[in-house]
């Protein structure tokens, strides 16, 4: 018999379909991970947003006009957006040019989310709408 030298190609196929099934398994697994972390990333900006809007309506509680309607109650208030508190110097640009603030999620901009800042028993709550709730609630 001689010596030959390479890969039949039974081999080779049999490479080729293990490596077809590692990549199978490892692709959706990298992509739960990736969304996962971008939903993390989202959540931590709400974080952001939601000290830096506390600390907005801690400086100017006083001024508070307008009244929020919860289902413990009606509040002092002010309707707020995230550019809003840019341009106060509150939140720092994720961009130097508009969109300022990111969604990591699919990149859309932030800017004009609305939320509310409000007083309750003299202390400074956020109210966000209710699709930011739950996708940030752990």
């Amino acid at each position: 018999m001689k010596n030959k030298k390479g890969f039949t190609l039974v081999e080779l196929l049999a490479v080729i379909v293990i490596l077809a099934i590692l990549i199978t398994i490892a692709v959706p697994s990298t992509i739960s991970i990736s969304n996962r972390l971008k939903k993390n990333m989202y959540c931590k900006k709400i974080d952001s947003i939601e000290v830096e809007a506390k600390l907005y309506g801690e400086d100017r509680k006083d001024g508070f006009s307008e009244r929020l309607t919860l289902s413990d109650g009606n509040y002092p208030s002010q309707k707020l957006t995230v550019k809003s508190l840019i341009e106060a110097g509150y939140l720092k640009k994720d961009n130097q040019t508009a969109p300022y603030i990111l969604d990591p999620r699919d990149n859309s901009s932030m800017d004009d989310m609305q939320f509310n800042v409000y007083i309750k028993y003299n202390r400074v709550y956020v109210h966000f709408d209710e699709n930011v709730k739950t996708t940030c609630d752990k």
